[in-house]
């Protein structure tokens, strides 16, 4: 694959930006992963599996930084940590074998992932967690099936996982907001472990463009804490982004500019 200077700062852009929303607002990956399919080439799966390299780092960042707050509690978190990564691998291990099998399935799955991701986003989930504080937690055997699901999604398609768990965590969990954020952050670490491992082992992932992606992820993430200090608006110019960015991806995945291309072509 040829990484021509275009590639390289459209690879670096995408994952300033990234970072920036994923910082802010979350759902960053649907960037990256368009980004890697459109701009490099890579097909849908291997896409799906080099984005993990710089989800791995920014999340590290992430958590370092509530870790140093020293305000977390990560009391009873085995409970729920368990079946995340046992359903990660699952979800890695069929993302590989429909990749495999056939591309475009993989493909309209995630575009129908986008039209999931773009009603969250429009109904704007985080204030929905912010007003949901009367509840209380559910039992283990409730648990388990749920982020069992949970790890399958991320291990399956990474994009938006970060907001499902939120509001997953301030629903059946009993963690306050901060430290769902904090617990959502080890989840994701501990579910892109087994996936990517998986991701590595089958050869889908592309290095070159995985680390390019990583080192501008980080610094959108360090970018984006000052931005947010000093913007209180900020996320409504993020989530506005975000909206383009998943119609966008659902254009492109759902195979809608392929359709709409050959009909003109026909008619010409």
């Amino acid at each position: 694959m040829e990484y021509t200077i275009w590639v390289y700062l459209v690879l670096l852009a995408a994952g300033f930006l990234a970072g920036i929303i994923n910082t802010l607002a979350g759902n960053g990956s649907i960037l990256t992963i368009t980004a890697l399919s459109v701009a490099v080439g890579l097909p849908v799966g291997m896409a799906n599996g080099t984005n993990r390299v710089g989800v791995t780092f920014q999340t590290l960042v992430g958590l370092r930084a509530f870790l140093k707050s020293g305000k977390t509690d990560f009391k009873g978190v085995w409970k729920i940590a368990i079946p995340t990564v046992i359903g990660s691998a699952f979800g890695a291990y069929v993302a590989v074998e429909v990749g495999k099998s056939n591309d475009i399935w993989l493909s309209r799955a995630i575009g129908g992932v986008m039209i999931f991701m773009l009603f969250l986003v429009l109904n704007n989930p985080k204030k929905w967690v912010e007003e949901n504080k009367n509840r209380k937690e559910l039992g283990l055997p409730w648990l388990f099936p749920i982020f069992l699901a949970v790890g399958f999604y991320g291990g399956f398609i990474q994009a938006g996982v970060g907001v499902i768990m939120l509001v997953v965590l301030m629903s059946v969990t009993s963690y306050n907001l901060t430290n769902a954020n904090a617990v959502k952050l080890l989840l994701t670490l501990l579910l892109t472990i087994p996936a990517f491992t998986i991701f590595i082992w089958n050869g889908q992932v592309e290095w070159i463009a995985g680390l390019t992606l990583s080192v501008s992820q980080m610094l959108g993430a360090m970018w984006a804490a000052k931005f947010a200090i000093g913007h209180p608006k900020a996320n409504y110019w993020i989530r506005a982004i975000l909206i383009g960015i998943i119609i966008i991806a659902i254009i492109r995945f759902l195979g809608i500019y392929d359709f709409i291309s050959e009909q003109i072509v026909s008619l010409l």
